[in-house]
């Protein structure tokens, strides 16, 4: 603040200015001196800043009040402060540790844009993961079914359902009302010796799949085949839309069962024969 004073005060002296100007502006350029010198440095660090009282950092004095109290507030805030006299640095504070680690950001990531659901999707080890991802967006509701397609703005000849024009095609109705669908989960149920009911949701299927009776080993493989099925019949409807020509429905369930015996003995750990897997499946033992 001296130079910069002493700067201007040759310079007024340079234009003729008098001296009693002279001593005016002195004045006024000593009154703005009084402020602290740490308090206008660039250079100034917070530890610096924290050092001198807070109101030798502002632009002018508070004029009471309501700003006299919010600096009391600011000064008692920041009279606990402990901080080191170091260069600044990133702290990560996601994990507590301070240590950045990319799994901390997915997960945020995850927990910020991801839907949430009390009912978490199962991964079946035994099937590919294709079929996964397929039963994954049939829990979300996100197959590109001619409703959900309406409601993305895409207009579509019909609504009708492809396979029965009976009803209009959702999730639901194309994968667990319409005939043809609970057709064969009627079949499967027949299969693996199990009472068939008919459901008419996601939801309905969720609750009656937990009220079967089975090991924790057969009940991952029947989840398998149930994805499977869906899996086969979005083809099937897919075939039926854009391949021209009608697909065969009378070898869509040798089909699931051939499909998830070869994905289901390839990847468990014990092997089991082609006739345990058709005559007696919920006694396979992994």
């Amino acid at each position: 603040m001296k130079k910069v004073s002493d700067r201007v005060l040759d310079r007024l002296r340079h234009d003729g200015f008098r001296s009693v100007g002279l001593d005016v502006f002195r004045s006024v350029v000593t009154l703005c001196s009084i402020r602290s010198v740490e308090a206008v440095k660039k250079d100034c660090t917070v530890v610096d800043k924290l050092q001198v009282p807070l109101d030798l950092s502002l632009r002018r004095s508070v004029r009471g009040g309501a700003e006299a109290h919010q600096l009391d507030q600011l000064q008692e805030l920041t009279s606990s402060m402990v901080l080191a006299d170091s260069v600044d640095r990133w702290y990560w504070d996601l994990n507590g540790n301070g240590i950045f680690c990319v799994k901390d950001v997915r997960k945020l990531l995850d927990d910020s844009f991801l839907p949430k659901d009390a009912n978490a999707t199962k991964w079946i080890k035994s099937i590919p993961i294709k079929i996964n991802v397929f039963a994954w967006k049939v829990y979300l509701d996100r197959l590109p079914t001619r409703l959900n397609l309406i409601r993305q703005g895409i207009q579509v000849p019909s609504l009708s359902c492809p396979i029965c024009n009976v009803a209009h095609e959702d999730l639901s109705h194309l994968l667990f009302s319409c005939s043809m669908a609970s057709g064969f989960v009627r079949l499967v149920c027949r299969w693996w010796g199990l009472g068939w009911m008919p459901l008419g949701s996601y939801s309905d299927r969720l609750s009656w799949f937990k009220s079967i009776k089975l090991g924790s080993n057969p009940k991952g493989l029947l989840e398998g085949v149930f994805y499977v099925t869906w899996w086969s019949l979005w083809n099937f409807r897919n075939q039926l839309l854009f391949a021209g020509k009608n697909p065969r429905k009378d070898v869509i369930f040798d089909d699931i069962v051939e499909r998830s015996f070869i994905w289901c003995s390839a990847r468990c750990n014990r092997t089991f024969s082609w006739d345990s897997w058709l005559q007696h499946p919920s006694l396979i033992s992994l």
